[in-house]
């Protein structure tokens, strides 16, 4: 088979990288593009390079991506707007819901900001109410407290209540007291929680109003304590004074709420606490009454010796009649003593008798009132006249052995209602009633 080398017609010359000429005009006579552009009976071709092609034909694919991109974005602007619209409108009401929400919480926050200032306010009126009420009650108690001290029962004043110590913040041992309560400092602090604070924490002097309702409860409660405790121990004292009187053959005075009474027994109903402490109150007031009417009778009565530490040489009742030595009737006690000691008194009263009266000698009687005389005989000297008041204790005479004495001693008798009664049953009972008066 012969080479293509062998076909090539021997005249044809070889370029430099061996190529025929004539491949070279076959490649050159290669056919171009025409376009015919008839014009009437006239004819003109135009020769469109390969080259010129594809630059038109990149222009066209570029001018059609443009036309219809811009077609395009004509067509489909309005639902883009549509869309960026709605979601414009959908993020302002979420923003709008936020801003609503954060309305609504602080609407709240006022709310309860309100309600809280209002608590407290309400909270501090009362305290200040509270406060006056324990000031009239410790008025009460005062002049009750003056007139128990007036009427010889001897109140020592309540301790006021120790602070809580939790609550103290002050020394330690500080005791509490209901004065000088003032209105705690409360501010309203912004609902965005000013310096930090939660706008929702609670007002502050909130702990301080609770610390000081818990002092009012605690001196409300030392009052009731001070009622309670004077009622008892007047109401005791006062039912030994009695139990005392009634010994000695005394008539027993009552309160004027007790005369004459009588009924079912109903109890009081609850009642509020000022009403409760009112009614202790009134009872202690009636008690304190009572004991110092029985002490008022029990101060007029002779309780003590007519001289203190003196022996008794004679007791009251039958005995041998140091004269006639025959049994007779001693109506008083007779204290040994020299001559020239002083004689005393035994209770307040007035003198009624200051003469000499055969068989007693110099006498002395003084009246203490209810029926009670007070006897003193053989005195060597009288200092009284009659129509004298005497204290207790106050000198009457002097110890001597006139009228029917053997020697020098002290006559006492005593007298209830003209009849005379053993003195000892009134030394006896002085004992007790000196611890009492």
């Amino acid at each position: 088979m012969p080479s293509p080398r062998a076909s090539r017609a021997p005249s044809e010359p070889l370029d430099g990288r061996g190529v025929a000429a004539g491949q070279r005009r076959a490649r050159a006579a290669k056919p171009e593009t025409k376009v015919i552009i008839a014009r009437g009976d006239r004819l003109q071709a135009v020769h469109i390079s390969p080259s010129l092609m594809i630059l038109a034909g990149v222009c066209f694919v570029l001018f059609s991506a443009l036309y219809f991109g811009s077609t395009a974005y004509l067509v489909f602007r309005d639902d883009w707007a549509r869309q960026d619209r709605g979601e414009e409108a959908t993020l302002r009401e979420s923003y709008e819901d936020r801003i609503t929400a954060l309305r609504n919480e602080i609407e709240r926050i006022r709310s309860r900001r309100a309600v809280d200032h209002a608590t407290v306010e309400q909270k501090v009126e009362q305290l200040l109410d509270r406060q006056d009420e324990i000031g009239q009650r410790q008025e009460m108690l005062d002049k009750l407290t003056e007139a128990a001290r007036k009427a010889g029962f001897d109140v020592p004043p309540p301790l006021p209540p120790r602070k809580d110590a939790s609550r103290d913040t002050k020394e330690p041992g500080k005791q509490a007291s209901a004065d000088g309560i003032a209105r705690p400092l409360v501010t309203l602090a912004s609902v965005i929680g000013a310096n930090g604070r939660d706008p929702l924490a609670p007002l502050p002097g909130a702990d301080r109003i609770d610390g000081i309702a818990s002092q009012l409860d605690a001196v409300e409660s030392a009052q009731d304590m001070a009622v309670a405790t004077m009622r008892s121990s007047i109401a005791s004292r006062a039912d030994r004074i009695a139990t005392l009187l009634k010994r000695v053959g005394r008539k027993v005075p009552r309160a004027p709420d007790t005369e004459d009474v009588g009924g079912p027994f109903v109890p009081l109903p609850e009642g509020t606490e000022d009403e409760r402490f009112a009614t202790d109150v009134s009872l202690l007031s009636s008690e304190l009454a009572r004991f110092a009417s029985l002490r008022q009778v029990a101060l007029a009565l002779p309780w003590s010796q007519p001289i203190v530490g003196a022996p008794i040489s004679s007791g009251f009742g039958p005995r041998l009649d140091p004269f006639l030595g025959r049994p007779a009737m001693h109506t008083g006690i007779d204290f040994r003593a020299p001559r020239g000691m002083p004689a005393r008194s035994v209770a307040a009263g007035t003198v009624i008798a200051a003469e000499w009266n055969g068989g007693y000698g110099n006498m002395v009687d003084v009246d203490h009132g209810n029926g009670v005389v007070t006897r003193y005989g053989h005195l060597s000297a009288i200092t009284v006249r009659v129509g004298d008041h005497v204290e207790a204790g106050g000198r009457i005479g002097r110890v001597g052995s006139t009228g029917r004495s053997t020697g020098p001693h002290l006559h006492y008798e005593i007298r209830l209602d003209g009849d005379a009664i053993d003195p000892m049953r009134f030394i006896k009972a002085g004992r007790e009633m000196a611890a009492l008066l």
